[in-house]
């Protein structure tokens, strides 16, 4: 069982605990995760779910093992994707596991672009990638699971076409202008990483930061 990281209601309310998740996330070795997160989470996330309790967003993130994949072939706009792993509502192990959900619908950050829930005889899946580790992070506004792999958007456009929307690309507001320092930040959190992972960490960064610039 991994640990939950806790956050007060008062602190759910102020906005997105990016620090916390970023923090969690590293203890448990999902790292390009959480500097991946730490520069773009904040201006992201559309405004409603910022400051309101009672929204709930849920996070699936990839793990560093999915990134260093050879197979690895979404780095043509990281924010995108990043959106659709973006689920809006509560995601917990209890909805995931529950056949009501199966073969569901779950909307994204990525309008249009919905996840399907895939989940088959108690093994929890959204669009056939397997949840390996629940509740990276919970504070009951924000939900974080580690998954498989990537998800693929070509997934539910195959298999679920009826699940297709107008793309509409949601406000990510302007990029702050400590985004330079973010990145040298991100290079010497990475100095003692293999040098394939930070070439590929640091490629990511980069047009993470150009597609939040545009």
């Amino acid at each position: 069982m991994r640990p939950t990281v806790a956050a007060t209601d008062h602190q759910a309310q102020e906005g997105i605990p990016v620090e916390k998740i970023k923090r969690a996330l590293s203890d448990v070795n999902y790292l390009t995760m959480s500097l991946t997160l730490d520069m773009a989470l904040s201006t992201m996330i559309p405004a409603e779910f910022l400051n309101n309790k009672d929204h709930t967003i849920t996070i699936f993130c990839p793990s560093d093992k999915a990134f260093m994949s050879p197979d690895f072939k979404y780095v043509g706009s990281p924010l995108t994707l990043l959106r659709y792993h973006v689920a809006r509502g509560k995601l917990d192990r209890e909805a995931l596991d529950s056949p009501k959900l199966h073969w569901s619908k779950v909307d994204t950050l990525l309008s249009g672009h919905p996840l399907v829930v895939t989940s088959v005889r108690g093994k929890a899946s959204i669009n056939g990638v397997r949840i390996m580790h629940w509740d990276l992070y919970n504070d009951g506004h924000v939900i974080v699971h580690g998954v498989e792999d990537f998800f693929d958007p070509a997934f539910q456009t195959i298999w679920f076409p009826q699940y297709d929307g107008v793309l509409v690309e949601l406000e990510t507001g302007n990029s702050d202008s400590g985004g330079s320092t973010k990145i040298m930040d991100l290079v010497l959190q990475l100095k003692e990483r293999s040098d394939v992972q930070m070439v590929f960490v640091l490629f990511f960064a980069g047009c993470l930061v150009v597609s939040m610039l545009l």
